[in-house]
């Protein structure tokens, strides 16, 4: 009897327990909520390194049959393929259009300013700056391309309610883009200092290198467009850039470029006389040349230089 006794005692007191059923949430082992992912830095880092792994580039990492498709170089592979030498242009040769990297970029902006309470500042500057120079990259690789294009800088969500013109985005001119590419670099390069040890993540001197090359595009286009027969423009300006802002630009890249220069942190590798031995040993050897480079790893992440280069 007082063991049935102290079994019911123990039972009311279980179920008086469940009152409160707290004890009987338990987090998801197969989800990361956002309050949990945007206050994590490794975790913020990884969807980083996701980013910048979607970064643009024409032809690759050491695809040196295409490197032929765009300038004097001929193409003498050990196979016949000559007709490499022989190249016909679509009209979307080199095409790139990836407004599905903005909204990531934008989103995470976002999502680091509601949920990263337990960031300090610091963190959150350079976190951001990373993503903003990401987008500035971007937006560099569409308007050489295309010219003007939408500046999209916020989500675009519908509303549901069938008009779908708040989400319609009309191109920018193209000289705007490049003064948002410059103005987003300007706006982050100091709270990029902290990464100015890295090759692979954007620090500062990577901010005024994309300066640099964005601003001397953007010269170059107003200049020598303005001296064709008949320049390539749109009445609007979303193709085509005023000759009389070339001289701006050319300053602003020069300006960047002196800095880096100034900085003493990196240098053209020239240690062996035989021009084609120094070539090879900058490629295979440590040097300060590089400024932004990706990152590889076997098994993970690989390129192809041995069966392009042996």
């Amino acid at each position: 009897m007082k063991n049935k006794i102290l079994l019911f005692i123990l039972i009311a007191c279980s179920l008086a327990a469940c009152n409160d059923n707290k004890w009987l949430k338990e987090d998801p082992k197969n989800i990361i909520t956002d309050e949990q992912t945007w206050n994590d830095p490794k975790l913020i880092t990884s969807l980083l390194a996701n980013y910048y792994d979607r970064l643009p580039h024409l032809h690759g990492v050491f695809y040196t049959g295409g490197m032929t498709e765009i300038d004097d170089a001929m193409w003498s592979g050990h196979r016949d393929q000559n007709w490499r030498n022989e190249i016909e242009y679509g009209n979307d040769y080199g095409r790139y259009w990836d407004y599905g990297l903005v909204r990531d970029i934008n989103l995470a902006l976002e999502n680091i300013d509601t949920y990263s309470v337990s960031l300090s500042e610091q963190q959150k500057n350079r976190f951001k700056g990373e993503l903003r120079f990401i987008r500035a990259f971007v937006y560099f690789e569409m308007v050489k391309r295309m010219g003007g294009v939408p500046i999209v800088t916020t989500q675009l969500i519908y509303s549901g309610n069938g008009d779908p013109s708040p989400l319609q985005v009309a191109r920018s001119k193209e000289h705007e883009v490049y003064d948002f590419i410059y103005e987003e670099l300007e706006a982050v390069k100091e709270h990029l200092k902290d990464n100015n040890t890295s090759q692979t993540r954007a620090n500062y001197y990577t901010a005024l290198a994309l300066e640099s090359r964005a601003m001397l595009y953007a010269a170059s286009t107003a200049k020598y467009n303005s001296l064709l027969p008949t320049p390539i423009a749109l009445e609007g300006q979303e193709v085509g850039i005023p000759v009389e802002k070339a001289t701006d630009y050319y300053k602003k890249s020069l300006e960047a470029s002196k800095e880096i220069i100034a900085s003493s942190r990196f240098d053209l590798y020239s240690k062996n006389a035989d021009k084609g031995e120094n070539f090879y040993e900058m490629l295979n050897k440590k040097t300060d040349e590089v400024i932004f480079a990706k990152d590889f790893k076997s098994g993970i992440k690989t390129h192809h230089f041995r069966t392009k280069t042996l």
